[in-house]
């Protein structure tokens, strides 16, 4: 289980996170919905080592790893998919891919796991050598997913995953959300599409200004009227 304790972070002088404190059970999808600037994408950067808490900690599997770095927390089973995919557009499909499993020895389970991401994403295999800047916005974003998958993560942080999809793609992505949360992975998942994220959560958290302010399961949050309103579009 992952638990966030009373996290409060700052950029520079500009405190954005107010002692924001939630968990996410271990094999469930967890949300955190909010509004643009409410401290979501940093609250993953917290959590995945990049930005440090001044106050509060960041439990994993009863482990504090609040001042671990990126890479120790990776090696921890912890995996970030940033906001904008960021994969790399010069480097291939199958580079990207050897890239996410770069912390890794065992040879043949990284070999095991390439099959399966090629599996689980057969437009990756028709890509294998092609340049991942010359791939459309969806087909990155599944070569973001594998690339993370491929560092074997027990815990994923997806960030914004949907940001300037299709619809189309978009039902595409979550339905591979679904199917790597079947494969016993944890997912904490940051998304502005809170219709889709809170039909998929299991847990869901509202930030408002750095601070949670609702919780819930997916569905009583759908149907909570403020967040019908502020969120849904309702």
């Amino acid at each position: 289980m992952l638990v966030v304790e009373g996290i409060k972070a700052s950029y520079g002088h500009t405190e954005v996170l107010h002692g924001v404190s939630f968990t996410a059970e271990e094999g469930k999808i967890t949300t955190l919905i909010g509004a643009n600037g409410a401290g979501k994408t940093t609250t993953l950067n917290c959590i995945a080592g990049v930005i440090k808490p001044q106050e509060g900690r960041i439990l994993w599997k009863g482990q504090d790893i609040t001042t671990l770095k990126p890479s120790q927390i990776v090696r921890m089973g912890i995996s970030l998919i940033p906001e904008g995919r960021h994969v790399f557009p010069q480097m291939t499909v199958a580079e990207n891919l050897e890239m996410g499993a770069y912390t890794r020895k065992d040879k043949e389970g990284v070999r095991r796991d390439l099959e399966w991401v090629l599996e689980l994403f057969p437009v990756l295999k028709t890509r294998y050598k092609q340049l991942a800047g010359t791939m459309s916005g969806g087909e990155q974003q599944m070569l973001a997913v594998g690339r993370s998958l491929m560092a074997n993560p027990e815990l994923m942080l997806m960030d914004e995953p949907s940001m300037g999809l299709a619809p189309i793609i978009v039902q595409e992505v979550f339905k591979v959300i679904h199917q790597i949360k079947e494969m016993g992975k944890t997912i904490l998942l940051v998304e502005q599409n809170a219709t889709m994220a809170l039909n998929h959560a299991h847990h869901a958290y509202v930030i408002e200004l750095g601070k949670i302010v609702l919780s819930g399961s997916g569905r009583e949050l759908l149907q909570n009227p403020e967040v019908e309103k502020a969120y849904l579009g309702l």
